[in-house]
């Protein structure tokens, strides 16, 4: 009998272990989820340009799959798609704008240059700029520890960002194009993921609320710009359509993981976590499109991914600290 106590006992605490694990981990879990959908996402990209599919139907294309993912769901989670202020309304329209803006520029940026080169300029400048800017629209503060992490991953953009310059062999409309598209997306992405937080963690509008606005503008707009700038290419191989149909569904899963994260985690932590899609997305070069970065890349990749571990590894010990202080405050239930 005492026997069968002890193993439900321990059966418990390895439940709950397991519990408070994945608690204190949940936001960061999600943010490493977007890194692996995200990498995997831009080859396809890169595959489908290679194809002679036109970037923005490729975009349009995304964002309707997304809009469909995100009609799917409605009915079973029942959201609130009204604001409740002209404050939120004018929140919920910046994101739009800017998720879509971020998404073209990312994107198109793999068409000029490698994805795991754009990404280390992207995911490695976006921890400085979601910082700064949260701390100037919500106050949230980075300590000593993600501080050191943004210094590196800003350290190693700039190495990339130098190897880009100094080993351009192609035109300067190509380098420009290299450079400017990365940034841009930086600077689309970066005041989204604040207004992003705003709105899902502060102001508790559902994640549902902001991704159906954001994808139906979007692929009504990219439609829209689809015929105008490009001649769109519906007949397909059945491998392009595969790729394609990969894509969006990779992309899509992307942005759910994104703004889930964004439920518990700063904008400045979700953004150096999400940096660990550089070294994925550089592996894949190597594997899909037998490119790999040369040595001064190399080491700019490594000093974003080392920075992104020590936010990473700090912020789940933080979660679980507080999580396993807030268990043991219960169980000693003062009230009774």
């Amino acid at each position: 009998m005492a026997t069968t106590c002890n193993e439900e006992m321990t059966d418990r605490e390895g439940a709950g272990f397991a519990q408070t694990f994945l608690t204190s981990g949940a936001g960061v879990l999600y943010a490493l989820l977007y890194t692996v959908l995200s990498a995997v996402a831009s080859q396809f990209m890169a595959l489908n340009s290679q194809a002679g599919i036109p970037g923005l139907q490729l975009m349009f294309l995304v964002k309707l799959v997304q809009t469909l993912a995100v009609a799917f769901f409605l009915p079973f989670f029942r959201p609130k798609l009204t604001t409740e202020s002209g404050r939120q309304s004018l929140l919920l329209v910046l994101s739009t704008i800017l998720e879509n803006l971020g998404s073209v520029f990312q994107y198109m940026s793999f068409i000029y240059v490698v994805p795991g080169i754009a990404f280390g300029i992207i995911k490695g400048s976006m921890p400085l700029a979601s910082a700064c800017i949260g701390f100037l629209f919500l106050k949230e503060t980075v300590g000593v520890v993600d501080g050191f992490g943004i210094v590196l991953n800003v350290a190693g953009v700039a190495v990339v960002a130098s190897g880009l310059i100094t080993e351009n062999t192609s035109s300067t409309q190509h380098l420009t194009a290299s450079l400017l598209l990365p940034f841009a997306a930086t600077f689309s992405r970066a005041p989204n993921l604040v207004i992003s937080r705003s709105l899902i963690g502060v102001q508790k509008v559902s994640v549902l609320t902001v991704l159906f606005y954001a994808d139906l503008a979007g692929a009504v707009v990219l439609l829209g710009l689809t015929y105008w700038l490009e001649t769109p290419v519906w007949a397909m191989s059945a491998q392009t359509v595969g790729c394609v149909i990969a894509l969006c569904l990779c992309v899509c899963g992307a942005q759910f993981a994104t703004k889930l994260s964004l439920k518990t985690e700063k904008a400045g932590i979700t953004a150096t976590i999400k940096t660990f899609t550089i070294p994925l997305a550089v592996l894949l070069d190597y594997v899909v499109q037998s490119e790999f970065p040369s040595l001064l890349k190399f080491g700019g990749v490594v000093l974003i991914v080392f920075g992104t571990g020590v936010v990473a590894v700090y912020t789940w010990w933080k979660h679980r600290k507080e999580t396993l202080h807030k268990e043991f405050m219960e169980s000693l239930d003062f009230n009774k």
